[in-house]
């Protein structure tokens, strides 16, 4: 009777505390447990996302984005020196106080070959002064002195950087053991810490060190007035929170590019003291907080809220003085998809952000610096802790009681991390709450057995008639298993092998059931890779379903991808299915997406997870209709159009289905968009306006000069057929389908 009295949820509770708290502190001092560090990660950047962005504290910062603007209107700017040294000239005449590129220029230019470039000068400097009677030899000299001033412009952008003397470069750092033959470049002297003091030790909080950097040329950098590291080392999870405040290189420590430009802009370059292994570091009368790897958590506040200019404004002086004149400038390279790195408010930023941002936060006072680790291990007891408290008697006399208020400490736990995140304080949050909510499930564990035992056998008897994720939908909903759906937009797929009946008569069954399978296997495991839903086999046919029961916003996307990998998976079947002397085969695939009714269709006795509707009959047409033009995949137009831009297609008629009314335009699926050799012929699109005018003759003849297109070869005989027999003038070039 004792053991019937005992609290089961409060001693399981009790002893999954003990080890939670001992967990916490294994990952505060020790090793971190494996992926808590990106879930650590999303917590931060849904603190971010929750504050929003944020405009910044002051004007003083600004990037000048070297952009596709740029491209268009000064492509010399990004593909010479004397266009960089254009460029420098041209921005230092708005009186910016620092100039930070972002990049650097670790080798010369080359504009020809060395050997040609040294005879060429050469040559230049043994030209005789000719008289003027010789004309082709005075030319020759000119042309001669134009490309020895175009080999020098490195010397030009070296002029121009010396000239402007407000010029910081970049520098990168590669990470790894020095050898010993590297030796410090002279660009990067000036990005020295001003005060290290090093024993070797600093835990989790030592700077990395690096094995080489990519600087710019020594002689090239000699007229910068500073310089700094343009690293930026993402997280495991690819988004980059931090910025290194020190890396070692040589018995040295080099500050990054904006913490360079900030200390400049405060009169105190090189002001910087600390002590490998500290919790903050001293720079310009600043108390920085110092993270993992001797970095500084950015307070980013999003894309744009710099104040940012075109450098084409720059060049051709439509640029506003204002947002220039004495401010501090970042240059960066921000055109296509260079130099993109992935924030916690921004999937996609420009990396010269960063640095911006880091200057900004320096100079604005708005720093993060995470809590001590035993703000984690308090957290975490305090949490499982009230988790336990629930698991008493006179709590949870109900059973929803003690999850709700374990999940209600929780969350105003996360209330608290999010207000003291506005504060500049990042309390740890993944390693508190889930070790609490691992508390919490210990405790429910024993009377959710039974009827986890119930639900496991439910899944056994369910699994299989139906894909997994309608049975999981079945489980945490009851209630769906009533008959009935609900209307969605979803995309849905046909395919079916050609001929399939004749190719059948000739093989036994047995036979037949092995080739089928051999077939459906690997179908079917690309719609189940997808995310997709297998609805059922008709036979040798296969309709599959996107969207449902699990949302997907790319579902056409996902289907298109399919239908182009069953293409691909069915040659690789044929080449097999030749060796052993079997008939290779050929499918056809009709896509369509729109509104459907989707769920548990039939009778109160037996029902199947379906769809239904007249978009559901129109994929199954558009797969009959695969045969008549001969093609592999057709899509209605709603599909090409929900499918994005990773797909080229093409509109080849204007077709009315058996069963429908209506004229659909119909798209060949013709591949990805960037795969090799993928591409549509415009002059498909020329001719099948020419049939649509009723010009049926200069139709015919541009369809027929289209080689290998088995669409082209139908139209042109089609339009054939309507030379021979116009049709009314009302025509309205709808082809109406001939089967199913």
């Amino acid at each position: 009777m004792a053991e019937k009295t005992r609290n089961v949820p409060l001693l399981t509770a009790i002893a999954a505390t003990v080890i939670a708290v001992v967990l916490a502190s294994v990952n505060a001092w020790g090793p971190t447990i494996p992926g808590v560090a990106a879930l650590e990660g999303f917590t931060i950047d849904a603190r971010f996302k929750l504050r929003g962005p944020r405009a910044p504290a002051s004007d003083r910062v600004v990037i000048v984005g070297m952009d596709d603007q740029l491209r268009r209107e000064a492509w010399d700017v990004l593909q010479t020196r004397r266009g960089y040294a254009r460029f420098i000239d041209a921005l230092s005449a708005y009186n910016p106080k620092i100039i930070a590129l972002d990049f650097f220029f670790s080798a010369p230019e080359v504009v020809l070959p060395d050997d040609l470039a040294a005879s060429v000068r050469a040559l230049e400097k043994q030209w005789p002064d000719l008289p003027d009677t010789d004309a082709r030899g005075q030319e020759t000299g000119r042309v001669l002195r134009a490309i020895v001033r175009e080999l020098q412009g490195d010397e030009v952008l070296a002029e121009s950087i010396k000239k402007s003397g407000r010029v910081f470069l970049g520098a990168a750092f590669q990470l790894g053991t020095a050898g010993p033959d590297e030796k410090e470049p002279r660009a990067i002297k000036s990005a020295r810490h001003g005060e290290i003091v090093d024993a070797g030790g600093g835990g989790v909080r030592r700077p990395k060190s690096a094995a080489r950097v990519d600087a710019t040329m020594d002689w090239m950098a000699a007229g910068a007035t500073g310089a700094g590291a343009v690293n930026a080392f993402p997280d495991e999870d690819g988004v980059t929170r931090r910025l290194p405040l020190a890396i070692a290189y040589l018995g040295h420590h080099y500050e990054p590019l904006g913490l360079a430009v900030a200390l400049a802009d405060l009169g105190k370059t090189g002001d910087t003291r600390y002590v490998v292994g500290e919790p903050t570091m001293a720079a310009g009368g600043r108390a920085l907080p110092v993270a993992q790897s001797a970095s500084l958590m950015l307070d980013v506040m999003g894309h744009n809220q710099i104040p940012r200019v075109s450098a084409a404004d720059v060049l051709s002086g439509k640029a506003d003085r204002k947002l220039l004149d004495g401010k501090l400038v970042f240059v960066g390279l921000t055109y296509a998809a260079l130099d993109k790195v992935t924030t916690p408010l921004d999937r996609v930023a420009d990396g010269v952000e960063l640095h911006a941002t880091l200057a900004e936060n320096v100079l604005s006072g708005r720093l993060l610096g995470a809590a001590g680790p035993w703000a984690a291990v308090a957290a975490t007891l305090v949490l499982c802790a009230i988790a336990c408290a629930a698991q008493m008697r006179r709590v949870r006399r109900r059973p929803w009681i003690p999850p709700v208020l374990a999940l209600a400490a929780m969350f105003a736990y996360a209330l608290l991390a999010l207000v003291m995140f506005g504060r500049g304080t990042v309390l740890a949050v993944a390693v508190p709450m889930v070790l609490a909510v691992v508390v919490l499930l210990a405790a429910m564990i024993g009377g959710l057995a039974t009827e986890g035992r119930e639900k496991a056998k439910l899944r056994a008897v369910f699994s299989q008639y139906v894909a997994g994720p309608v049975v999981d939908r079945i489980l945490q909903d009851p209630a769906r298993m009533r008959l009935g759906g609900e209307r969605k937009e979803l995309t849905v797929l046909f395919s079916d092998i050609r001929g399939f009946s004749l190719f059948s008569e000739g093989m036994p069954p047995v036979e037949l059931a092995a080739f089928l399978g051999e077939y459906l296997t690997p179908m079917t495991e690309l719609v189940l890779a997808s995310g997709g839903t297998l609805d059922k086999y008709i036979g040798d046919a296969v309709m599959a379903i996107w969207g449902a029961p699990i949302d997907e916003v790319d579902h056409a996307a996902r289907a298109c991808e399919v239908a182009l990998k069953m293409q691909e998976a069915l040659v690789a079947l044929n080449k097999r299915w030749s060796k052993e002397g079997k008939p290779a085969v050929a499918i056809g695939i009709g896509l369509n997406t729109g509104a459907m009714a989707v769920g548990n269709m039939g009778s109160a006795a037996r029902f199947d997870y379906t769809v239904l509707g007249d978009q559901v009959n129109l994929g199954a047409r558009l797969e009959a209709l695969t045969k008549e033009y001969g093609i592999d995949i057709l899509a209605g137009e709603t599909t090409a159009k929900a499918a994005g831009n990773g797909f080229v297609f093409r509109e080849i008629d204007l077709v009315r289905v058996k069963g429908r009314h209506g004229a659909v335009p119909v798209f060949e699926l013709v591949g990805r968009s960037n795969d090799k050799g993928v591409s549509v012929d415009m002059k498909f699109a020329e001719a099948l306006a020419l049939y649509r005018k009723h010009e049926f003759a200069a139709a015919r003849e541009m369809f027929a000069a289209l080689p290998d297109d088995s669409v082209a070869t139908t139209m042109a005989a089609r339009c054939a057929v309507l030379v021979a027999s116009p049709p009314d003038e009302d025509w309205d070039g709808v082809y109406d389908q001939k089967g199913k």
